[in-house]
């Protein structure tokens, strides 16, 4: 019911399903020490779900805020020094990504964990441009080949029906958005449990964590 309540409120302040789960998921991890916010922008929501270890501190690191182009600039922080690196919605909109994970594998110290989020089935959301939807497969090959260790992905989402609604709800009135919802989420219910694999088939993006 407290899933519901959460969800039903939080479509009517006209945040996608997509975000809502993403957010969701993010109750599961836990941040500590020096943590460095790259592509966040200012004060994003998502660290309102984070477990949070005592004396933690967050720096965020973002082009509207410092000018800097992930696609070519280095990260202004000295090796080894993030215990953890939050990448929430960003690889999809950086072409290069291999240089971005290699300055964010450089700044981390040894035993450090990048936390991260990338969507998956949503449309196309420039900024300034939108590059690529990966697949797990693709993630974990791509964390490999950049040096990181003990990678977890995990997606998040439902069935076709679930991915529908996060695809068609930005074209309804947000006051009609959680009465939308009503009528998704119990099919959406009823599909996975008749198909449950529908939601490996179907993500609506991935949660990664993964240690230098």
């Amino acid at each position: 019911m407290n899933n519901l309540i959460h969800t039903l409120k939080h479509l009517y302040k006209g945040q996608t399903m997509l975000r809502i789960l993403m957010n969701r998921a993010m109750t599961q991890e836990l941040l500590r020490g020096n943590v460095i916010d790259v592509g966040g922008g200012r004060n994003p929501d998502y660290f309102d779900y984070f477990r949070k270890e005592d004396g933690m501190r967050v720096e965020p690191v973002d082009g509207s805020i410092s000018g800097i182009n992930f696609e070519h600039h280095v990260l202004p922080y000295e090796d080894d020094s993030a215990d953890t690196v939050v990448l929430c919605n960003v690889l999809e909109h950086v072409y290069h990504y291999e240089h971005l994970l290699g300055e964010i594998r450089r700044i981390m110290k040894s035993g450090g964990q990048l936390i991260g989020f990338v969507p998956f089935w949503v449309g196309y959301h420039p900024d300034p441009r939108d590059y690529f939807r990966y697949t797990k497969e693709a993630l974990a090959l791509i964390f490999k080949d950049t040096g990181f260790t003990d990678v977890r992905i995990r997606s998040i989402g439902g069935s076709p029906i679930l991915a529908n609604f996060n695809t068609i709800m930005l074209s309804v009135p947000r006051f009609a958005r959680p009465v939308l919802y009503l009528w998704y989420g119990p099919l959406d219910f009823l599909f996975t449990k008749l198909r449950p694999k529908s939601k490996e088939r179907n993500p609506l993006g991935f949660v990664f964590v993964v240690k230098k």
